[in-house]
C-alpha cells in the first residue's frame, strides 16, 4: 500500500470515529502538535484528547492533497466541526449549537512503516459560520 493509500485509509478512520483503528496507525511514542500549538506525546494522548472534540462536534477532514518523499507525508486538509452542542470553551474557539467552523491546515506527517511517528500541523484558514437564527 502506498503512504498515500495509508493515509487515506487514516482518514476514513479519524471520520468514521474508529478510535481502536486510529490508534494502530500512531507509534507508541508518537508527538502530535495541533494547528494551536498544543503537543500530544502518545497514543492515548490523542485518542483522549480526540474522543471528547468528535463527541461534542462532527469533525470530519477531507483531504484536498497529499504527497509524500521518503518518511514525509504532506497533506493539504480541511476540517470541518459541526457544534451538536453549545461549546463555550471549544478548543478552535466558541461554536453555539448548530455552528460549523471550517479550518484549512496544512499537516506533516513523519512515518517509520505503517505508523506515524510525529505530526505537526499549521492553520492556513479558519472560517466561522453560525446556524441560521430564527
Amino acid at each position: 500500500m502506498t503512504p498515500e493509500a495509508h493515509f487515506l485509509a487514516y482518514i476514513d478512520a479519524f471520520n468514521r470515529s474508529d478510535f481502536d483503528a486510529l490508534g494502530n496507525y500512531y507509534a507508541p511514542g508518537i508527538r502530535l502538535v495541533i494547528g494551536n500549538g498544543t503537543e500530544l506525546v502518545g497514543r492515548r494522548a490523542i485518542i483522549d484528547f480526540y474522543r471528547p472534540v468528535k463527541a461534542a462536534t462532527h469533525r470530519t477532514m477531507t483531504v484536498l492533497q497529499c504527497f509524500h518523499d521518503g518518511n514525509v507525508l504532506a497533506a493539504e486538509l480541511e476540517s470541518e466541526f459541526l457544534a451538536l452542542e453549545d461549546l463555550p470553551d471549544f478548543t478552535a474557539g466558541a461554536m453555539s449549537k448548530g455552528d460549523r467552523r471550517y479550518i484549512n491546515s496544512l499537516v506533516l506527517y513523519d512515518f517509520d512503516g505503517p505508523h506515524y511517528t510525529r505530526i505537526r500541523a499549521a492553520t492556513l484558514k479558519r472560517e466561522y459560520r453560525p446556524a441560521p437564527r430564527g
